[in-house]
Order: structure tokens, then C-alpha cells, then sequence
């Protein structure tokens, strides 16, 4: 389709009849995503009536979840996956989908900061120093307050742009750090917290149900560090059959849909609750 027939049926989205708009849309979606870029750009078309916004709105965000469908299914298929880029495409469709590329660009750059400063004589506790110094002295990341958390600040580029975070956000970014620079970090289920374990990098899944854990850090707490017997007590008192269970990147993205489904749900935006919803069923 040309240029032209795009701008032509751009110009009758805001047709009162309902089989009109039905039969605008079919023809837009079946250009695939090429034609996003010119959705946005109509949508900061001031000019543009109500009806024209809402109706541009639901064919950015239905093309937005395709996108991300498709992208999970790709990553959730390749081994080994990187968390940060299921976290990415999972936030793509709450709203924040512009945000994207932006927040791949903040973590690549937050990346380089912390591997420039690591070495390979760097003891387990010096490299979570490391860590700790780029991202909440030099970068400035915050945690957020109880009262003030919301979707923003669990989903990781909103995180990374505003450099504040719930548990959760402040959490998939420090384990997407270990994650890509290959240090001994696994998330760990505890009942509403978002702890990592230090691994030891020797430790083999497959002779070894229970994994030897050296510390836990804390992320939402500017990296402390903690030791194994301190978060027993802590977690076995929210779990009273609590055992250090590692999760793996499928599993850790899948809270974050959850997560965010709930929060938007709660918050009225049901159409995005939806999608996230859908989205988790490429993680089970």
C-alpha cells in the first residue's frame, strides 16, 4: 500500500459509522508494523478529534501487542534468554511502548558503566560493590515508597529513565546487570520481596537440588548484602516451609506481567490488564 492510500484511509478513522472505521482498521492491520512509526506520529496530531485519538490509540495498542507477542515467543524460544529484553516487551504494551527503545539505550549505557569498572580478580562481594556504586552513588537510583509505587516504577525502562523503583523494578534491573555480565546473581522467591542469591559459579543444578549460596543482595535496599541465615528468618516468617528457590528469566518475567495486570486492574486501565494477560501465556 502506498503512502498515499495509507494517509487516505488515516483520514477517514474519525467516520462516524462504525463499518467504515471496521474496515479502515482491517486494512491498516494488515500492513503490519511497518506503519507504527506513522500511527504515532498521527497521534500528536493535534487537530485530531476524540474519536480519531481513541480509535488510533486501539490500533497502536493492538499492533504494540503483536509485536510483543511475537518478540516473547522469539525470546522466550532462544536459550539462554536475557531478562531485560522480556521485561522490555512485556512493559511495550502497558502505554509505554515509545519507551522501549529508550530504556534498551539507559541499560546499555548503565551496562558499559559497571563493566568497565570489573575485573576478573574482583572477589563475589567486590563485584556486588561494583554494582552498588554505579548504579545507586553514581546513577542515583531510588527506591520508591510504599505509598507512591505503581506500574511505573515496576516496569524497567519507566525505572531506568526515572531512576526509581519498587522492589520489583529496582530488582529486574540489577539482576538483568548480573545477568549480562556473567555474575553468580539468581533471583529467588520470597513472599512479596525480590531478593538476589550469590551463587557459587561452581554449583550444578543437575547433581544438586539445593543450590550453595554464598549471601542474598537486597536491590530495593541499594544493594545490601545479606547473609543466608538473616533471609531464612525473614522469608520463613512470611513462608513458614520457605526454601531458596531459584527462578529462572521465564518465570521472573512472568511475575512482572502478573504484577503489572494487577496494578492496572486496580487502577482502571482493564484493556492493558488484558493484554498483559495474554502476554503471560507465552510464559507458562
Amino acid at each position: 500500500m502506498s503512502g498515499a492510500e495509507i494517509q487516505a484511509l488515516m483520514a477517514l478513522l474519525d467516520d462516524p459509522d462504525e463499518g467504515v472505521y471496521s474496515h479502515v482498521r482491517s486494512r491498516l492491520l494488515e500492513q503490519g508494523d511497518v506503519i507504527l512509526p506513522i500511527l504515532q506520529a498521527e497521534r500528536q496530531d493535534v487537530t485530531r478529534c476524540e474519536t480519531s485519538v481513541e480509535r488510533l490509540d486501539e490500533l497502536m495498542s493492538g499492533m504494540l501487542e503483536r509485536q510483543a507477542l511475537a518478540g516473547l515467543r522469539n525470546w522466550s524460544a532462544s536459550r539462554p534468554c536475557a531478562v531485560m529484553e522480556g521485561a522490555f516487551w512485556i512493559e511495550s504494551v502497558c502505554g509505554f511502548g515509545q519507551m522501549k527503545e529508550e530504556g534498551q539505550i539507559a541499560f546499555a549505557a548503565l551496562r558499559r558503566d559497571v563493566w568497565l569498572e570489573l575485573n576478573e580478580e574482583l572477589t563475589a562481594l567486590e563485584q556486588i560493590r561494583v554494582i552498588n556504586h554505579v548504579m545507586f552513588t553514581e546513577y542515583g537510583f531510588q527506591r520508591a515508597s510504599l505509598s507512591e509505587q505503581g506500574a511505573a516504577h515496576a516496569a524497567p525502562a519507566q525505572v531506568l529513565m526515572g531512576r526509581k523503583g519498587s522492589p520489583l523494578g529496582l530488582g529486574m534491573i540489577y539482576m538483568g546487570l548480573a545477568d549480562s555480565l556473567g555474575i553468580s546473581l539468581h533471583p529467588v522467591s520470597v513472599s512479596g520481596l525480590f531478593f538476589l542469591a550469590y551463587v557459587d559459579p561452581h554449583w550444578d543444578a543437575s547433581s544438586e537440588a539445593v543450590p550453595r549460596v554464598w549471601f542474598y543482595v537486597n536491590p530495593f535496599d541499594g544493594g545490601q548484602v545479606v547473609a543466608p541465615e538473616e533471609l531464612s528468618m525473614i522469608a520463613q516468617e512470611l513462608e513458614t516451609q520457605w526454601k531458596p528457590t531459584l527462578l529462572d528469566p521465564h518465570q521472573v518475567c512472568f511475575r512482572l506481567a502478573e504484577h503489572l495486570s494487577r496494578l492496572c486492574e486496580e487502577s482502571g486501565h482493564l484493556a492493558v490488564a488484558q493484554r498483559l494477560t495474554r502476554l503471560m501465556e507465552v510464559l507458562r
